[in-house]
């Protein structure tokens, strides 16, 4: 995968620059930075969701959830549609779970390391 590619997106026939993209990365990354956030994101990738099926399965209270997801919504990292009188709630890009994925990955790296170098330490010490 080649991050430089996007170097030259258009919109709206200006040029984004690099600088501005790497504004927009990081404040994707902070909104996926609350644990809350990444626990919905979770549940939506199973498919779709109302508030009270995460409420139920996350047991975070419903204030809590639906803060969350308005603030995912702003993001457009989720939407919702109406169903009858609910609201259901979707990952708008899946591609997004990849990059929660592969970051996942290098924790469980750098935790595997970590504890490499702690067992290093205890037969050494």
């Amino acid at each position: 995968m080649k991050i430089l590619e996007y170097s030259n997106i258009m919109v709206k026939e200006r040029r984004i620059d690099d600088d501005r993209i790497q504004e927009m990365h990081a404040e994707l990354c902070k909104m996926l930075s609350h644990p809350t956030r990444l626990k919905i994101l979770e549940q939506l990738k199973e498919g779709e969701k109302t508030v009270n099926e995460m409420v139920e399965t996350l047991n975070i209270n419903q204030s809590t959830v639906s803060q969350h997801l308005g603030e995912l919504k702003k993001r457009d990292l989720v939407r919702a549609e109406r169903d009858g009188s609910k609201m259901r709630y979707h990952i708008t890009y899946p591609e997004i779970m990849k990059a929660c994925d592969i970051i996942r990955e290098v924790l469980f790296k750098q935790l595997s390391e970590n504890q490499k170098l702690l067992n290093k330490g205890e037969k050494n010490g």
